[in-house]
């Protein structure tokens, strides 16, 4: 069986702004797997605090401004849960969830956002940063030792991903790390060419805004991070030359604003490609 770290998947970018719904994004079909056929989504979100500590639906917002309003979290939460219900054997379903809030206090975030995630989702329904964590290793180095799991044992599920915030995911990440859940990604140029280990203690999600101008180190940079059991996100790959940069780069999520009527806008003939490094 494969394991989930050595799959490589379409995904969405900026999910919530498409014109195709969540379930049209996720709809996958053999014969033309360019459209939609995405198994990795994006919704960014900014807090409003209350009184109620993260219960309130309109507690977390959905928008791509700073501290910007929109439609609740918990709106999309529900198509997720939607989605589920309709195929509940479905292929694990990662969600980026992009923070869009650095005013108020942090330190209750953590909390906070997983109230509301019990409050507006189902948690059963989550792989967990505890679920890949050995004994008294950091979650880095448990996925290290043993990666992720296969990707049959995680059917039906879904991985949430706090991204965005740096200051915000970071403490998530740390606080209680066993206990949450969410991952949170680490934020990379495509211009590094090596990174620390350590970095990774409790973050085991890469995530890279790559140009086409910078594959030459990209390319390097990704292996030495699959190399390490680690997911490698990229994003926006909007063109049929960089999809198939990062296509062979090994990435694991390949994010675009294209989620129909590309052809070239796919990984393969299935949902998912074999790619071990």
């Amino acid at each position: 069986m494969t394991a989930y770290n050595n799959l490589q998947q379409k995904g969405s970018h900026n999910s919530y702004q498409r014109k195709e719904d969540l379930h049209q994004q996720l709809a996958f079909n053999a014969s033309k797997p360019f459209q939609g056929g995405c198994r990795a989504l994006e919704i960014d979100f900014a807090r409003h605090s209350d009184a109620t500590h993260g219960r309130n639906a309109s507690y977390f917002q959905v928008t791509h401004k700073q501290g910007g309003t929109g439609t609740p979290l918990a709106a999309y939460l529900g198509y997720l849960l939607s989605f589920h219900l309709a195929t509940p054997t479905h292929d694990p379903i990662f969600v980026t969830l992009c923070i869009k809030s650095s005013k108020g206090d942090k330190k209750v975030f953590p909390d906070e956002f997983d109230t509301y995630i019990r409050e507006w989702f189902e948690p059963s329904l989550l792989l967990t940063p505890g679920q890949l964590t050995q004994g008294s290793a950091t979650l880095g180095v448990s996925v290290l030792r043993r990666g992720w799991p296969a990707l049959d044992d995680i059917k039906g599920q879904f991985i949430f991903c706090l991204s965005g915030t740096e200051s915000w995911k970071s403490l998530y990440a740390r606080t209680a790390p066993k206990a949450r859940l969410c991952f949170a990604d680490i934020n990379i140029t495509d211009t590094t060419t090596a990174v620390t280990p350590s970095e990774f203690d409790h973050r085991v999600v890469a995530n890279i805004n790559l140009f086409s101008n910078h594959a030459a180190v990209w390319s390097e940079l990704v292996p030495q991070l699959r190399g390490r059991n680690l997911l490698v996100r990229g994003y926006v790959l909007n063109s049929k030359s960089l999809w198939k940069k990062a296509l062979e780069a090994s990435v694991n999520i390949l994010a675009t604003d294209e989620v129909s009527n590309h052809s070239w806008a796919k990984v393969g003939s299935s949902a998912f490609k074999v790619s071990n490094i």
